[in-house]
């Protein structure tokens, strides 16, 4: 439970970007770079600079605005903003769009076909900033400290042992966990000195560790910047990027806790370069402006409700689907920002195992149809007799509550459905909480229908949740809790991707059929930046590359 939950404050917080310009007071860090022998491969890359008719201008900094700075040590932290902090901490996979791993410290990921063992190669080549080569012994004492101490350790707790052969590092499972590559993937499993992880303590680790990235900490003041430099020993494998070298800027300025207007106007400016997260107030402005790059970058994230079916009309399903198809999404994302789309499945398009055949599906059986909604409530009797607008039968009105998280797009998508069900004539009334006195309702099943939410980018945590908080969530929602834990251990050990897409695809097609889940909102984030600065890869799921970038002076 905690991977969801700080997931969503992480989402939260990039969606309440606050930033601040100062550097005062500013703390120095020992992470100088120590001498390097000659290492190939670490001289600027290519890039297509070339390809611009524009005068090319050699970059010395870049100034960055993101969230949040916790630390280094990746394994110690319960949050990571993917962008400007995985800068200086490279992950052991990179992520392609499709969801599929990618070589990135490690040049090679090699499955065997049962799963249960799983060799990933470290060349020789690659340096931290202190100048030690990064050495397959490392990544093992790195893995060693994430199952002691890391929040999402669970992502990989089926490993029973790890050897080094060679360049090689043989992960040995007790049994296939598919979430477990997802995890090597993202921010919170990278590479740390083995020497530093037997050596300092883990407060020392957590700001005066050097894990295995492009940049290092030279100097932070904590809540107000850090400033980030080159390591002249870094090498990548990453296929996405061109120069699999040192990096082409050597000084990142990366800073916090200011104004959002200040950093809009400074960005269009050139006073800043790059926002790792789009402000929301300002979202409409940057992209109607020629200075701005704005592209959507963010994990994946769901809002959904759930029904209790232990109330006395929500057990009735003809209800639930005719509240489920007297929902008009088009109609609410005219009420909505771009921050929250509607949605018509429960894995989005920017989650590993995305099927958009399911969102054909659900548009087909369940998306908004009004005269079928009514005919829902006709076929189980229910029917205006006093003429207020709402049926009734049996002298009772059909009305619940749903009951909404205190957050706006929680409260606007709850009014839009309210607004749906009154023309359909079902009475819903609003009530609004803190996001986790929600989901504390849904799990003691003290709730009629509740708004609730997950972000994460791979689907076993998803599945897991889903009609599946508690076992008393699980009795007021899931119809058939067995055959789904069924399902949900057979995509958990399906190791072939596209095999386990199928299965993911089934366990939300028999969620759709319990009618017990309603898909609402697909939220996401916006990274931008100021378009003289060219190169920039970034990823649909947040990740930033700048491995390729130059500035371009606009004629």
């Amino acid at each position: 439970m905690k991977k969801y939950l700080a997931l969503f404050l992480v989402f939260i917080l990039m969606l309440n970007l606050i930033a601040a310009c100062s550097n005062e007071n500013a703390t120095d860090v020992d992470n100088t770079a120590g001498e390097l022998p000659n290492v190939e491969n670490t001289a600027v890359g290519s890039t297509d600079e070339n390809n611009t008719d524009e005068p090319v201008a050699q970059i010395e900094s870049l100034t960055i605005v993101t969230d949040v700075w916790e630390g280094m040590d990746m394994f110690l932290i319960d949050s990571w903003v993917d962008g400007a902090q995985s800068l200086a901490a490279d992950s052991i996979l990179a992520m392609a769009d499709d969801g599929r791993a990618l070589p990135n410290i490690a040049s090679e990921s090699v499955w065997s076909e049962d799963g249960l063992t799983w060799t990933l190669t470290f060349p020789e080549g690659m340096y931290y900033a202190t100048g030690e080569q990064l050495e397959p012994e490392d990544v093992v004492a790195s893995i060693e400290h994430g199952l002691e101490y890391s929040t999402w350790a669970d992502g990989y707790k089926m490993i029973e042992s790890m050897e080094v052969e060679g360049r090689n590092v043989i992960i040995h499972l007790s049994e296939y966990q598919a979430d477990m590559e997802y995890n090597f993937m993202s921010s919170f499993v990278g590479v740390i000195d083995k020497d530093e992880l037997d050596t300092m303590s883990n407060d020392e680790l957590l700001w005066g560790c050097h894990p295995y990235g492009a940049y290092f900490v030279d100097e932070f003041s904590p809540g107000a910047s850090v400033t980030l430099k080159a390591n002249p020993g870094y090498v990548t494998h990453n296929p996405m990027v061109e120069n699999k070298g040192r990096m082409p800027v050597e000084t990142l300025n990366i800073v916090m806790g200011g104004e959002d207007f200040t950093y809009y106007t400074g960005l269009i400016s050139g006073d800043y370069d790059l926002l790792n997260s789009a402000p929301p107030d300002y979202l409409v402005d940057l992209q109607a402006s020629d200075a701005v790059t704005l592209v959507e970058s963010s994990c994946a994230m769901i809002g959904y409700a759930e029904f209790n079916i232990n109330n006395e009309f929500l057990a009735d399903k003809n209800v639930r689907m005719a509240i489920i198809r007297g929902f008009d999404r088009e109609k609410y994302e005219s009420y909505s920002d771009d921050y929250n789309d509607a949605t018509y499945c429960l894995v989005q398009n920017n989650c590993l195992n995305y099927d958009a055949e399911v969102e054909e599906y659900y548009k087909e059986n369940y998306g908004y149809n009004v005269e079928a909604a009514k005919q829902y409530l006709a076929d189980s009797g229910w029917s205006d007799t006093d003429g207020d607008g709402y049926v009734d039968k049996d002298g009772k009105k059909l009305s619940f509550v749903f009951s909404s998280r205190d957050a706006n797009n929680s409260i606007i998508v709850a009014q839009a459905l309210q607004e749906d069900l009154k023309a359909i004539g079902i009475e819903m009334t609003i009530t609004t909480q803190d996001w986790s006195y929600v989901n504390q309702d849904v799990r003691e099943g003290n709730y009629d229908m509740a708004f609730l939410n997950l972000g994460w980018s791979e689907p076993m945590l998803l599945v897991d949740n889903f009609c599946n908080r508690s076992d008393i969530a699980a009795e007021c929602s899931n119809l058939d809790r067995e055959g789904y834990l069924e399902l949900v251990a057979k995509a958990r050990a399906t190791v072939d991707y596209d095999a386990r897409t199928e299965v993911i695809s089934e366990i939300q097609y028999k969620l759709f059929d319990y009618a017990t889940i309603l898909p609402l909102i697909r939220g996401t984030g916006y990274r931008c930046w100021n378009s003289k600065l060219q190169g920039v890869i970034s990823t649909p799921t947040g990740s930033l590359y700048l491995n390729d970038v130059y500035m371009v002076e606009k004629n």
